[in-house]
């Protein structure tokens, strides 16, 4: 099934418990860029674009809205796996890499991956906040992450009403989520032959701070 671009955030809003764990494709309307994406009624969401011969590159959406928090844990739990944070702050979003051995306010992760936002599909509105970017280095062989090669695996998700404790700072502390889940991605259906074209959407490689103009 195939979202209209006018609809897609009221219908994940409306969208019935019953449905969650399921991915379709949405097309992020300020990009053109077709995610296979896991939304949820809580207004949180992530998608996924791929390349067709997936390595170690994707390019993602993670959306939520007020001041909170939303997460992807990209191996599905969030032990000793490599997780996306990201959040607003003021007219900025605020992403940062984590990771953790136990449960608790998972610590900053230090690795070659990077995240780049994507100008066009990273801003904040009345209604919710969206952040698009490349991640370059975040599909890792170790485990803590999905495997290029997957045709699907389960990802993880948080979302928190509650803003992180600093939250101009991508190293701040983060409330516990109020919701949280796994889904079933298919990647499959995510790898796309137009994945160089918005690839090459993303701007300069983030550096600290990571706070993107929305």
């Amino acid at each position: 099934m195939r979202f209209s671009l006018s609809t897609v955030l009221p219908l994940a809003m409306a969208i019935s418990a019953s449905a969650q764990g399921t991915t379709s494709v949405y097309t992020e309307p300020k990009t053109g860029i077709a995610f296979e994406t896991y939304m949820d009624p809580t207004g949180y969401a992530f998608g996924i674009a791929l390349p067709t011969t997936p390595s170690t590159d994707f390019v993602g959406l993670l959306v939520g809205k007020g001041k909170g928090w939303a997460g992807v844990s990209l191996g599905g739990s969030m032990i000793n796996k490599l997780l996306i944070a990201a959040w607003p702050s003021g007219t900025s979003l605020i992403s940062t890499f984590r990771e953790t051995p136990r449960i608790g306010n998972p610590p900053e992760a230090n690795g070659s991956y990077t995240m780049t936002p994507i100008a066009a599909g990273t801003y904040t509105n009345a209604t919710h906040w969206s952040y698009a970017f490349l991640c370059k280095g975040c599909i890792l062989a170790d485990g803590t992450t999905f495997a290029s090669n997957a045709s699907t695996d389960v990802l993880g998700w948080a979302f928190a009403t509650a803003a992180p404790t600093m939250p101009a700072a991508h190293g701040s502390a983060l409330p516990k989520h109020s919701t949280q889940g796994n889904y079933g991605m298919s990647f499959s259906a995510a790898r796309t032959a137009k994945y160089a074209t918005y690839a090459a959407l993303a701007g300069a490689p983030a550096t600290t701070p990571r706070a993107f103009n929305a």
